[in-house]
């Protein structure tokens, strides 16, 4: 069974507060899902798929789920993800990234085997297990584990270091993976390449690439892949104003101006889906970009896009900008550290304002607090042993400052914003870049929310946050 190395909910919090690309840190810390060893389930259905920790972590950032159980008297309390939701990827034709669940099939029966790494194997009849009572783990009291399921079932089915889950659907060859392809739009025009298609083109380039973490590792490999501004020029003329945007196969977007793209003096951007003489692999993702030439090239980690799946140009579309945070030290967040995190840490809330009702799109407001609390580790210097942000001081007590770009200012209290989900610093609304009068970024909340901040008002235009101790 192939390792897998994971884009991580760790690497999601870090390109937020520009943390190490690949730490991890446990539920009670920051909501991360990641055992300290490498791991993947085989998957076995309608068709065949595996289970890799970037797919889980999405699912468990989505929905992860608690259970306390008991077992020879003794109480114990795991988390992870239901193994309905894992079953999804296999029970029917969907092919992600949002798998649905058939929960009919699973009534009418068939059977799962659950396969240990150590060849262990127990098998159950869907009819007589509720979809929601097992689930797939990775941290029990307070400490991460090798995944197993557990839950509300006998302990029979309990299955430590999973290795393979199996079911008796039978295997549909018309569900067989297609060959993985890139999709482009561009210049009105959409096409897709298979990597194939690329390798064998005018357009492919091998060279010396290199890439540093915000925790100070530098990768460097060779690397083989197309040339990113020839692939777009075939389709468009790209523009210093432009914008191209990466979206990944779990659904993670970053964009990149198109100077970004232009500047070549160091070397050329390509789409990399080689490296050191093999393909990547699907995890970390088959694509990614990368800048190589003579020089070696040096990029920041985040600019290093995973998991490309599908590229999206827009003319005169980039709109560059920047959020200040201050207090005990202070950072300058530019657009695709906090695309990076709107992406990773996706949420959205439904503001009504005038009678009118927008869905806006955004990071929670609370992590940002880990920029300016603690002189003694800047985020990105954390490890996986340190927590998001301090949240002792956050329930003690400050005061933080939220003031837009024409000088208005909304106080709130850390107490009422610590691990409060619902108050986001919004990206978007109703799924496209804010609006003249409100971008770059706004203060939005649930107005449905269970704890709604004292004094919280709508903020556009976003430009400062300051914590006041």
């Amino acid at each position: 069974m192939k390792k897998h190395t994971a884009r991580s909910l760790g690497t999601a919090l870090l390109a937020l507060a520009a943390w190490a690309l690949s730490a991890q840190s446990a539920p009670q810390a920051v909501s991360g899902a990641t055992p300290e060893a490498k791991w993947s389930i085989a998957l076995a259905g309608a068709r065949k798929d595996s289970l890799v920790e970037s797919y889980y972590e999405k699912l468990y950032n989505a929905g992860a789920v608690t259970k306390t159980v008991e077992r020879k008297g003794v109480k114990a309390t795991y988390k992870g993800v239901p193994l309905s939701k894992i079953v999804a990827m296999v029970d029917g034709a969907d092919s992600g990234p949002n798998y649905a669940f058939d929960e009919a099939l699973w009534k009418a029966g068939y059977e799962i085997t659950l396969v240990a790494k150590d060849g262990y194997a127990k098998t159950f009849s869907t009819k007589e297990v509720a979809p929601e009572a097992l689930m797939v783990a990775v941290w029990a009291d307070g400490k991460w584990i090798a995944p197993m399921t557990v839950g509300d079932t006998a302990s029979g089915l309990w299955v430590k270091d999973l290795a393979s889950i199996e079911t008796s659907l039978a295997p549909n060859p018309a569900l067989a993976a297609p060959a993985f392809s890139i999709e482009i739009e561009a210049g009105g025009a959409t096409a897709s390449f298979t990597l194939e298609e690329l390798e064998a083109s005018d357009l492919y380039l091998e060279g010396t690439g290199s890439y540093t973490t915000s925790a100070g590792t530098k990768y460097t490999n060779v690397y083989g892949g197309a040339k990113l501004l020839g692939l777009i020029e075939r389709f468009t003329k790209l523009s210093a104003e432009d914008s191209v945007t990466f979206v990944a196969m779990d659904g993670y977007e970053m964009t990149y101006p198109g100077s970004q793209v232009l500047d070549q003096k160091d070397g050329t951007w390509i789409l990399a889906f080689e490296m050191d003489g093999a393909r990547i692999p699907k995890d970390p993702g088959y694509v990614r970009t990368v800048k190589v030439g003579p020089a070696n090239p040096n990029i920041d980690g985040h600019n290093s896009v995973r998991m490309v799946r599908r590229l999206v140009v827009k003319q005169k579309d980039f709109k560059p900008f920047s959020l200040k945070l201050e207090g005990k030290m202070g950072f300058e967040l530019d657009r695709a550290t906090v695309q990076s995190c709107v992406s990773c840490h996706k949420r959205t809330v439904t503001y009504e304002a005038k009678g009118k009702t927008a869905v806006y799109t955004g990071f929670p407001a609370y992590l940002a607090l880990g920029y300016v609390d603690d002189p003694k580790y800047a985020p990105h210097k954390q490890d996986k042993s340190l927590a998001a942000y301090d949240e002792a001081a956050a329930k003690a007590g400050y005061k933080v400052v939220f003031a837009a770009a024409d000088g208005f200012k909304v106080t709130l209290d850390s107490r009422e914003l610590n691990r409060n989900e619902d108050v986001i610093i919004a990206m978007y609304k109703d799924e496209a870049i804010l609006p003249e009068g409100e971008f770059p970024l706004a203060l939005a909340w649930d107005r449905g929310a269970k704890l709604v901040p004292a004094g919280i008002k709508g903020l556009r235009q976003l430009a400062s946050i300051r914590a006041e101790f």
